[in-house]
């Protein structure tokens, strides 16, 4: 429950103070879909580098700095739901952070992974890092697989 209460109290502070936020109007939606796959990549760069040598530090870093795709998730995602290529089921399905479906996982569980090797949490837990990656990279996949089933 405490965890719960962090995950959620943690996600609309990384968003607010997120600088690399992109208008979803502006992204075409080949070009989020692209995003999506290559944030995907990303999470899996973390899980073979920094997870196994539990480098907490440098996973800090790499959320903050180097994982552009993974930050712009939701402007990429919000561009996928607002074009015509997504079915209303499709688009249903993916949801978003006040509509729950696959896509408001991806956010909740970068967001708790952010949280635990945040630099307020003095002793990061490997299996909880574990946890929020695998979770956030299933989720992923679930909205890749959607879109996929679009046509993309």
């Amino acid at each position: 429950r405490r965890n719960a209460l962090k995950i959620i109290a943690s996600v609309p502070t990384f968003w607010a103070t997120s600088t690399r936020i992109v208008f979803a109007a502006k992204i075409k939606p080949d070009d989020a879909f692209a995003s999506l796959v290559k944030a995907r990549k990303e999470l899996q760069a973390v899980g073979e580098t920094y997870l196994p040598k539990r480098d907490w530090e440098g996973l800090r870093t790499y959320l903050e700095q180097d994982a552009v795709n993974l930050n712009a998730y939701e402007a990429n995602a919000g561009a996928l739901l607002e074009s015509k290529r997504l079915d209303a089921e499709s688009k249903k399905d993916i949801g978003t952070i006040r509509r729950y479906g696959v896509g408001a996982d991806v956010i909740i569980m970068y967001g708790g992974l952010k949280n635990e090797v945040g630099e307020e949490n003095e002793n990061p837990n490997g299996s909880e890092i574990a946890k929020y990656l695998r979770r956030t990279a299933d989720s992923l996949d679930e909205v890749i697989a959607i879109c996929r089933s679009n046509g993309f």
